[in-house]
């Protein structure tokens, strides 16, 4: 049987530890032994070096292993119950073996169960001491008020639990720079309460494993890792520890230790919202180990930090909150005009400002900008309206570093970094409040910016963490949750009084609509009176006085121009007739107001032919083939009207080298993808056509294509028919080619 050293041997250094893969390590602490147990097998496939020393077997007679031949039936059945529990928690238990009680950390990596153990040497009763420091929780809460306070009360428990010489809780911003805002510690060391420390200083694969395991002792800063040996055959190259409390530390955060003079440590996650919020860090300047009833007890009071986080911050946002609110029912209960200068006068009053605490406000509204407080000019005001509308992906965005957005905004963020933006949902319309800059002072535990030192041709973590004083700019006073809840009610009340002073203008202005368009309908029903009788009787006279010139003796002995003249008169006199006529037959069809009907399109053009077509066809020497159409809904004199136009239209422009011949066709079937959507009616002839690329032209009223004087008509005959089919929802297209005619497609809507 053969093995493999899994030991982790790549080069770490300085300029590789933030891709350092501290999960595999392929190593342990040495104060206790490994084992990883296939989950299926039950074969041991891994194990430490070091299991000679607690169990008399070393790794080489352990690997291969069943289970079941190195253990009793005590084991055997708390693999199958985890087993079958099928948890990612560690579970933990005693037990004793060659005459050694250890306790087992019991977890699942996978297809991998692995077991960790630490001999137990208890040389004191401590559970009544434990049992003390853990009632005294509830008592925090009676003595605290802050979450500073709680936090100082918490690592003064802990150190006394624990005896570490000291116990800080240490607190990530959002950018994992970490701040320690409580201490408890022995007399001689130095304070580290209110220092900095860089994000570098704890890499965000560290972060990553603070998430999954809660809990971390490095009880001996000088020991040396042992490594794991695991089968060949096993189908894993590595094993991951990152739930392993044994688990060996990276080689970098041993020597930062080494650095600030510390033995050995202790550190807790404080998990908030399933993020890392901070860390009960515990120091010893010697080797130091733990039972682990000790460990469930930090575990604890971590446990009651973190469940207190939301509840001290709102305690310490109350009075903020109380002045907000009130700020906010000054705003909302004042009775304006719905109009823009009830909104002027909204934002006009210091409660805007005392919403947020903000220096200043911005509304940008339409064309116009509302200023109160201090606030940029006027146009940087809309170009940092302008750029938020495309920066911004939500309708609300906040920030105490505009600088760190874009440099493009410099001239706003060197005065105002802090913002507070919400849009209105209309261009860039927005309102914005500002924030002066204050210059903040941060005391880093040493130089933030020198986090190695150069050292016999080698980088090493920085040795020094004296107090660094740094002098923070371009940042603003950070907007807290409860001011921003203030400014976000608001920001809903003016939207509700930006929609009524909108529908209050809809409203005016459809009313000013209204008026004009009943002016507007009473000229064109002049205009209509003025083409039925007005324009049509004077036409009337000259039509009538050119027949009798044209009608008697007296033309012959007119000259001939003059003659021309007349019959011109007449002629322009019929077709301003006929103008006038399809004018007034346009302006109905619009106002018709019929009710539908179900129509057969064959009975309609038995009627329509008998009617008005026979003559035409007759005269025309043309062919009319009617195919089976289908039922549809319309209204009838409409329809007539329709067909009639088209038919008309296509023996105006015949060919003169060939007879007319116009089909009309239902192709319901062949030009439709969603035959049941349209009935599809085609008239094609086989006249003059047109080019395809004035298709459209051709609806549009009084246009044509070619000139009066070869073609009469008025122009308006297919525009009607474009309307004609409005009317009918349903639409009219044309396809053309010079010289081989038209078809013309009707599409009516099967329901």
């Amino acid at each position: 049987m053969s093995f493999k050293n899994i030991l982790n041997n790549s080069l770490v250094d300085l300029n590789n530890c933030e891709d350092e893969p501290i999960h595999i390590p392929g190593a342990i602490q040495p104060h206790g032994f490994l084992l990883s147990i296939d989950s299926q097998t039950t074969i041991i496939t891994v194990c430490s070096e070091n299991s000679s020393n607690f169990i008399g077997l070393n790794y080489e007679k352990v690997l291969g292993q069943k289970v079941s031949l190195l253990f009793n039936n005590e084991m055997i059945a708390s693999l199958q119950d985890f087993k079958i529990d099928c948890s990612n928690q560690v579970k933990t238990f005693n037990y004793k073996l060659n005459n050694t009680i250890f306790l087992v950390s019991m977890h699942a990596a996978k297809d991998q169960i692995i077991l960790e153990f630490e001999p137990l040497n208890e040389q004191f009763d401590e559970r009544n001491d434990l049992f003390n420091s853990s009632k005294q929780l509830l008592s925090y809460i009676e003595n605290t008020h802050t979450l500073i306070d709680l936090a100082q009360v918490v690592t003064t428990a802990v150190k006394n639990i624990t005896q570490y010489d000291r116990v800080m809780v240490y607190r990530f911003d959002k950018e994992y720079n970490g701040e320690v805002i409580a201490e408890s510690k022995e007399s001689f060391l130095e304070p580290y309460l209110g220092l900095h420390y860089p994000h570098t200083d704890i890499p965000a694969q560290a972060r990553e494993l603070y998430i999954k395991n809660h809990l971390r002792i490095i009880g001996d800063v000088n020991y040396i890792p042992v490594p794991l040996y695991k089968l060949n055959e096993a189908k894993f190259e590595t094993l991951d520890l990152s739930m392993s409390i044994l688990r060996s530390v990276s080689p970098i955060h041993i020597e930062y230790l080494k650095n600030m003079h510390v033995g050995s440590t202790l550190t807790i996650s404080l998990i908030h919202k399933n993020k890392l919020w901070g860390l009960i860090t515990c120091h010893h300047s010697s080797p130091k180990f733990l039972s682990d009833e000790i460990k469930s007890a930090v575990k604890l009071h971590g446990h009651f930090i973190t469940s207190q986080i939301d509840v001290r911050l709102l305690n310490e946002e109350y009075e903020v909150a109380k002045k907000a609110n009130a700020a906010l029912r000054n705003l909302t209960s004042r009775k304006s005009d719905i109009s823009r200068d009830g909104i002027k006068e909204l934002i006009e009053n210091k409660a805007i400002l005392e919403l947020c605490n903000s220096d200043g406000f911005t509304a940008v509204i339409g064309n116009e900008v509302y200023q109160f407080g201090e606030t940029p000019a006027d146009e940087n005001s809309k170009r940092l309206a302008l750029f938020l509308s495309e920066f911004v992906k939500e309708d609300n965005f906040y920030t105490d570093s505009l600088f760190s957005i874009s440099n493009d905004l410099s001239f706003i963020s060197s005065h105002f970094p802090g913002i507070n933006y919400y849009s209105l949902n209309n261009d860039f319309d927005c309102i914005i409040w500002y924030r002066n800059q204050t210059i903040k002072e941060i005391n880093w535990a040493g130089n933030p910016t020198k986090g190695t030192e150069n050292i016999v041709d080698k980088l090493t973590p920085r040795k020094s963490f004296a107090k660094f004083i740094e002098n923070v700019k371009d940042h603003s006073r950070i907007w807290l949750n409860s001011e921003l809840s203030a400014c976000e009610n608001f920001y809903n009340f003016l939207q509700m009084q930006l929609r009524s002073i909108v529908m209050q203008e809809d409203k005016e202005n459809q009313r000013k609509l209204t008026e004009i368009l009943k002016d507007t309908n009473a000229e064109l029903e002049n205009i209509n009176w003025i083409s039925t009788h007005d324009l049509q009787e004077p036409l009337r006279k000259i039509r009538m006085m050119a027949s009798v010139l044209i009608g008697g003796n007296e033309l012959q002995v007119l000259p001939e121009d003059v003659q021309n003249k007349i019959l011109k008169m007449q002629n322009s006199a019929e077709r301003m007739q006929n103008l006038i006529t399809d004018i007034l037959k346009y302006t109905k069809t619009g106002a018709q107001n019929s009710n539908f009907e179900i129509i057969d399109l064959n009975a309609l053009f038995v009627e329509l032919n008998e009617e008005e077509l026979v003559d035409s066809f007759t005269t025309n020497k043309a062919t009319l083939v009617i195919e089976k159409l289908p039922n549809i809904n319309g209204v009838p004199f409409l329809l007539k009207q329709l067909f009639s136009n088209i038919i008309n239209n296509s023996i105006k422009f015949k060919s003169l080298d060939e007879s007319l011949f116009i089909k009309i066709s239902d192709k319901s079937t062949t030009l439709n993808s969603h035959p049941r959507h349209y009935h599809i009616i085609e008239i094609e002839d086989n006249g003059i056509g047109f080019e395809n690329e004035y298709k459209e032209k051709i609806f549009k009223i009084f246009s044509r294509l070619n000139s009066k004087e070869d073609y009469d008509g008025s122009g308006i005959g297919l525009a009607l028919c474009k309307k004609i089919m409005s009317k009918h929802d349903g639409f009219i297209t044309a396809d053309g080619a010079l010289g081989k005619g038209v078809k013309i497609h009707l599409y009516f809507p099967v329901n």
